[in-house]
């Protein structure tokens, strides 16, 4: 019976150690790759829309993913400010805004505020009127600096209600070109 023992002993032996080794080594939980995040478009259809409020003409040429907005009035300067929600425009940098068309090609010194709005302005003169009539023409608008990752913005030609909104920046300029040394001019009271 010993040696019957023995064997049984021996078996004992081996299971009671085998519960006290190691348990191996647990595999690291995988998870699903993040999802990347939808590509910029490299360019983007925008819609115009205008406004004569008084002395103010505002346009815009929106797409949900870029939009400018040009301003004038009653200052003697065309104000751009150009949008693209989300990550497309850097926090606090110097950019340029581009544009290329039939009519013609020109850039804008500008620069982004803290909510990733690029601002830049031109005066209301013969060279900024003409800006403005290339961009009411057609074409495309770019931002271009460092951190910009947005998509151009396609802007179609403005039409019957761009050439009207243009009459509103045209008399604006030109009560700015009849403003004695650049002053206030003074009301017209002729009867």
């Amino acid at each position: 019976m010993t040696r019957i023992a023995s064997p049984l002993l021996l078996l004992l032996a081996l299971g009671l150690a085998a519960c006290q080794s190691e348990p191996p080594p647990s595999r690291p939980v995988s998870r699903a790759p993040a999802r990347p995040a939808p590509p910029v478009p490299s360019e983007v259809e925008g819609a115009w829309s205008f406004s004569v409020l008084g002395d103010r003409c505002s346009a815009r040429v929106a797409h949900r993913q870029m939009t400018l907005a040009v301003s004038a009035g009653p200052a003697e300067k065309a104000s751009f400010s150009l949008t693209a929600p989300g990550r497309g425009l850097p926090v606090n940098r110097p950019v340029r805004i581009d544009f290329r068309g039939d009519g013609g090609n020109w850039q804008l010194p500008g620069r982004t505020n803290g909510s990733r709005v690029a601002s830049a302005s031109t005066p209301l003169n013969e060279a900024g009127e003409a800006r403005i009539r290339d961009l009411l023409g057609g074409g495309t608008v770019r931002a271009s600096g460092s951190g910009v990752s947005a998509p151009a913005l396609s802007v179609p030609d403005a039409g019957v209600s761009g050439r009207d909104w243009y009459g509103c920046l045209a008399r604006l300029a030109q009560g700015a070109a009849t403003k004695p040394d650049g002053g206030d001019a003074a009301p017209d009271k002729s009867p």
